[in-house]
C-alpha cells in the first residue's frame, strides 16, 4: 500500500474487509480524491459513511456536469435531488459540451431531450450503420 493508490485487488479487499477502520477508509478516499479519481473516492467514503466528504464531492459533480457521479452520490446519501437540481446538472453538462450527460439527465427526469442536444450527441455505438451497400456487388 505504499504507492499512491491501491491495485484493484487491494482496493476490493479493503472495501470488503470487516471490521475496517473508518479513518483508514477516509484516508484512502482523500488520497483518491486528491489524485482526481473521484469515483473511486466515493467507494471509500461510502464504506466509511463519510457523508460530509460525499457532499463535498457533489460540488465536483455539479461543476463537471457529471450525471453519473451526481446520481451515485445522491443514491449513497439516500437523497433524491429535485427537478431543478437535475436541470442545473443538464445545463452545466451542455455548457461543457457533455451532451450525452445532459441527455441522461433529461431522460432521468422524464423530459424530452432537446433537439439541439440530440444533434450534438455522438451516434449510439450500439446502433450499427447499414453496411448493405458495401455488401452489394
Amino acid at each position: 500500500m505504499g504507492r499512491g493508490t491501491l491495485n484493484c485487488l487491494e482496493k476490493r479487499d479493503l472495501l470488503n474487509q470487516t471490521p475496517v477502520s473508518v479513518e483508514l477508509l477516509k484516508q484512502w478516499g482523500e488520497r483518491y480524491e486528491s489524485e482526481g479519481l473521484v469515483h473511486d473516492a466515493v467507494d471509500f467514503y461510502e464504506k466509511a459513511g463519510a457523508s460530509e466528504a460525499l457532499r463535498r464531492l457533489l460540488g465536483n459533480a455539479r461543476e463537471s456536469g457529471d450525471f453519473f457521479l451526481f446520481s451515485r452520490i445522491h443514491r449513497v446519501l439516500k437523497d433524491e435531488p429535485d427537478e431543478g437540481d437535475w436541470l442545473k446538472i443538464a445545463g452545466q453538462a451542455e455548457s461543457l459540451g457533455k451532451y450525452a450527460f445532459a441527455a441522461q439527465v433529461y431522460r432521468h427526469i422524464g423530459r424530452e431531450v432537446p433537439e439541439d442536444d440530440r444533434e450534438k450527441q455522438e451516434p449510439n455505438e450500439l446502433e450499427s450503420p447499414d453496411h448493405s451497400e458495401s455488401l452489394q456487388g
